[in-house]
């Protein structure tokens, strides 16, 4: 059973990493053509700084071991 827990949140995890990856894509066109709402911007941002966090908990995964 817990296997399968495991296999959901890896499935959720990589669904939220694409659909945030192009959300971004779509946040960087918008930015070229007109200045970001505050919503937008905000947005930018929080993906942005949750890509870092998923990058430094992957390496210390990692090489923590």
């Amino acid at each position: 059973m817990i296997i399968y827990a495991e296999a959901l949140r890896t499935i959720s995890i990589v669904i939220l990493i694409f659909s945030s990856s192009f959300y971004l894509r779509h946040l960087v066109k918008t930015k070229k053509q007109r200045k970001l709402s505050a919503f937008e911007f905000t947005m930018y941002t929080t993906i942005q700084i949750a890509y870092l966090f998923f990058a430094i908990s992957l390496l210390i995964s990692i090489f923590g071991k």
